[in-house]
């Protein structure tokens, strides 16, 4: 056991054999405002969106920004990298594809044009970010309606319009399908290529973006339930509820499915049978971040409070990263290092 203490954060870690994370702090970058979208990784890059509409590219490596771009709303959901572009989802609904070399501009789709009295793009809004693949980008939003835009250029490619009450999590991409929850539990596989619904089924509330592992889908809802479904037929394969508000997308890792809830709990189950291994409440309020699972550990936090280091097996408190200032949005773990957002910081630590 060892006590590792940040430059001005103190960061408890225990270390344990079965984990090559130590919890040491490689670098930190201090932004003008909360980091409020995912992180993605390419290369030796990262990308991330702030609450300002501040688009920045950091190197993994030194934390040194290569290039921002300043938009004019808040970044959302975790964007999505494809063929050289990063493209983002802005809350006021407009998409943006940049190049990620250099941060130049190359489309924005989406907008309906039009300015409100702070001078923002007059669009139909979303809460969450992208999904590509097969060379369209997803999006879901106020609308009601998913749509698909070409990734070359940002024209539109199809739209399916979903329930009365429409879809507030992104959609997911896998293997030329598109798969959508709705917030009336209305749970949907689409073709990707031409946006007809193929099969579905439903769980009894919202319904978070699902996760697709080994030819199987998992969607997790609002009220509580945990669905694991074969794609090939459409087969169901176990249903559980942990009677807790489920509010982020499942995480699977090493036989486990992962969620947080909105009681600030984090909750480990059986992939093969649903059946739960462990829970652990983080006391910080709702998690809206999805856990992440590497080497060993789960990087978990709620909105307020502090970021948990658990033991993946066991659901036990390993000790805390970050500086009690909550999990903005999804982290990200690449090459034995872990990025995410917690207030105005993005940490790297390994």
């Amino acid at each position: 056991m060892r006590k590792i203490i940040m430059a001005l954060v103190l960061v408890c870690i225990i270390a344990v054999s079965s984990s090559a994370f130590s919890g040491r702090e490689m670098w930190r970058l201090q932004l003008d405002s909360p980091v409020t979208s995912g992180i993605a990784v390419s290369g030796n890059t990262l990308f991330f969106g702030t609450e300002t509409g501040r688009i920045h590219a950091v190197n993994t490596n030194t934390g040194r920004i290569i290039w921002d771009y300043k938009s004019d709303n808040t970044i959302y959901g975790t964007p999505s990298v494809i063929g050289g572009k990063v493209i983002f989802a802005k809350a006021d609904g407009e998409l943006l594809a940049l190049n990620g070399a250099d941060g130049g501009f190359i489309w924005a789709a989406g907008g309906v044009g039009g300015r409100d009295t702070r001078g923002h793009a007059v669009n139909d809004g979303l809460t969450d970010g992208t999904s590509a693949g097969g060379g369209l980008v997803y999006v879901s939003k106020a609308d009601k309606k998913v749509h698909a835009f070409s990734d070359t250029d940002g024209r539109t490619a199809w739209t399916y319009t979903t329930s009365e009450q429409g879809v507030r999590a992104a959609p997911m991409y896998s293997d030329g399908l598109v798969f959508v929850g709705e917030y009336d539990g209305i749970f949907s596989i689409i073709d990707a290529k031409t946006g007809k619904r193929l099969n579905g089924g439903g769980a009894g509330s919202a319904i978070n973006t699902p996760s697709v592992s080994n030819g199987n889908v998992y969607f997790s809802s609002w009220d509580g339930s945990v669905n694991a479904v074969k794609i090939k037929g459409v087969v169901p394969l176990w249903h559980v509820n942990i009677r807790d508000t489920i509010t982020t997308q499942p995480e699977i890792a090493s036989g486990k499915i992962v969620v947080g809830t909105g009681r600030g709990a984090v909750v480990a189950l059986d992939e093969k049978t649903g059946r739960t291994l462990w829970r652990y409440n983080t006391n910080g309020g709702s998690i809206s971040a999805k856990p992440l699972v590497a080497d060993g550990v789960v990087l978990a936090g709620a909105e307020t409070g502090s970021v948990y280091v658990l033991d993946m097996n066991t659901g036990r408190v390993l000790g805390t990263v970050g500086d009690a200032n909550g999990l903005n949005a999804n982290p990200a773990y690449s090459g034995g290092v872990l990025y995410f957002g917690s207030g105005n910081t993005l940490y790297a630590v390994q």
